[in-house]
């Protein structure tokens, strides 16, 4: 960590008293609570202070990872070039983020509207914001059913894992954050819905519940298990109230159903209206199915496939194996505790799991949708465990979640001497690219990348001629290839962008073999590029294209 922050000029010593003194800080106002009769802290201590000195702790923790640049991550370049494309041309449907919905883009298009470029950085830090959402979601969910003081503790060991995150794969803005913060949304809508009793008396919130739970599939549809999860288990809520009348049970079933249909209603008018019907059908539903059918490794590898995510990803092994045995030892409280959040703790618990092995593949973001879940079911039990105790039981009993829910963190992200070379910037090989089109960019102009560099997008500002930010569905051999070559081509013709970029070669991400995978291999790409474009003479492996008629004005 030391030359990972010594090359942004910082020392060890301030960043860690800074990170100390913020985690301090929040955490403090976890254990402290809000009383309005304590001392000055104790009465400023409410909701809103714990909630930003939890953003603080984040930040404090996290803010090399975000403001040093070098992508991590190539699907964290695709979105934010979607992100780009999608403010340019001001339509939410048009661009194709491959297996995610335009709700995992629309976010990354917020820095621009208050001022701020769109930009690995501020990509960083929309994802910070949304997991720090995903934590104060969960908490005002246990509020809700233990009590202020209660919630703050028990949320806390999923705030740790936030706060001490530094994995180079969960710092960037990837596809898990945007549908993990809407279930956490629908999580806490639903159950502030209802009674600590289970009778319904904000029908208004199972409503928006049930708008954002019908907005969720155009978020990710890996996701589809948890809020079915949720989804049903309020259906049993309402079925089950305490109070049997069939009209009433008959409305309040109306307000949630009636929501969702709301939520995907108008999300799929906004698809017919735009004009990209078939276009989202083939590359997000068909796509997707194809992509799920396809797994990586069998059924039988699940075991080893969570396990080896577990281990590989630097600091979820303290979180993930701590929280389980929270789980194991709040078990007991299944005796005293009241069925109905029982009910979707633990359904979501198995959704996340599922939907992390469906797939099949050793992606460690993928882990990210474990992590509410979890937190949520360890959360429920033990705030029934603390329920008619003696003080000393109590006391004990906090001490034991905090030492399995935090200390281990803390002791883990302290005491980590995993190296940072991913996040250590080395000579970026597109720089000259990038600086010849930065200087002979115009306003209006665009760009098209034949294979997978999508970090060209942003290092240019320069939106997609393409529906799509990188050509892997072009190149491998799939039964959807001819139609998403075939669009690939008819977005160059009708946007005839300025720069056209083929990457493919020993500094693309995957796309390596030119004589197989290079434009030229597809002959309607390559007589396009014969015909119109000019090509830049460029040191290194990329080929830089400049439309002819803009090639002939510089000479």
């Amino acid at each position: 960590m030391s030359e990972f922050l010594q090359e942004l000029g910082y020392s060890v010593t301030s960043y860690r008293l800074l990170a100390a003194g913020a985690f301090f800080l929040w955490f403090a106002s976890a254990i402290k609570g809000w009383n309005p009769a304590g001392n000055t802290f104790a009465r400023i201590n409410r909701s809103w202070a714990y909630c930003a000195t939890l953003l603080i702790a984040m930040f404090a923790w996290r803010w090399p990872a975000i403001f040093h640049y070098k992508p991590v991550n190539p699907d964290e370049a695709q979105f934010l070039a979607g992100a780009l494309t999608m403010l340019a041309r001001g339509q939410l449907w048009w661009i194709d983020p491959t297996t995610s919905g335009p709700l995992v883009v629309l976010p990354l298009t917020l820095p621009r509207l208050v001022g701020f470029p769109v930009d690995f950085a501020s990509g960083r830090i929309v994802g910070l914001l949304l997991e720090w959402g995903t934590v104060v979601c969960g908490y005002l969910t246990l509020r809700h059913l233990h009590g202020d003081q209660k919630g703050r503790l028990l949320v806390t060991p999923l705030a740790c894992f936030m706060i001490f995150l530094w994995f180079w794969d969960f710092v960037p803005y990837c596809s898990e954050l945007s549908p993990l913060f809407l279930c956490a949304l629908a999580a806490w809508l639903g159950v502030t819905a209802f009674q600590p009793d289970g009778t319904i008396f904000r029908r208004g919130r199972l409503a928006a519940c049930g708008v954002v739970l019908g907005a969720i599939p155009f978020s990710k549809l890996q996701v589809l298990p948890l809020s079915a999860a949720i989804g049903v288990s309020l259906v049993v809520w309402i079925l089950w109230q305490p109070v049997r009348n069939g009209k009433i049970i008959g409305r309040n079933l109306l307000w949630l159903v009636g929501g969702v249909v709301l939520g995907t209603g108008s999300l799929l008018v906004s698809v017919w209206c735009s004009g990209q019907w078939n276009e989202v059908y083939q590359s997000y539903i068909v796509h997707n199915l194809h992509y799920a059918e396809a797994r990586g490794l069998p059924w039988s590898d699940s075991g080893y496939l969570l396990n080896y995510l577990t281990n590989f990803s630097w600091g979820f092994s303290s979180y993930h194996y701590g929280a389980l045995l929270l789980l194991a030892l709040g078990l007991p409280a299944i005796r005293r505790a009241s069925w109905r959040p029982l009910v979707l703790g633990f359904s979501l618990l198995i959704a996340a799991y599922g939907a992390i092995l469906v797939p099949g593949r050793l992606y460690p973001h993928y882990l990210l949708f474990l992590t509410l879940p979890l937190s949520l079911s360890v959360g429920l039990l033990w705030g029934y465990l603390l329920v008619g105790q003696t003080r000393r039981y109590c006391t004990v009993a906090i001490a034991l979640f905090l030492a399995v829910g935090i200390v281990s963190q803390l002791v883990n992200r302290v005491a980590d001497r995993n190296s940072l070379h991913r996040l250590i910037a080395p000579t970026n090989p597109r720089d000259p690219v990038d600086q010849f089109i930065n200087h002979n960019k115009k306003p209006g102009d665009s760009l098209a990348v034949w294979g997978w560099r999508p970090e060209f997008y942003v290092e240019t500002q320069l939106p997609q001629a393409t529906h799509e930010a990188h050509t892997e569905a072009q190149l491998n051999n799939h039964f959807q290839r001819d139609y998403f070559r075939a669009r690939f081509v008819a977005d160059l013709r009708e946007n005839r962008p300025a720069f056209f970029i083929d990457s493919v070669g020993p500094a693309d991400f995957q796309l390596k073999e030119p004589t197989l995978q290079g434009h030229e291999t597809f002959p309607d790409l390559r007589d396009l590029i014969d015909r119109d474009y000019s090509e830049i003479k460029i040191s290194g492996s990329f080929h830089l294209y400049l439309r002819r008629d803009r090639a002939d004005s510089r000479n």
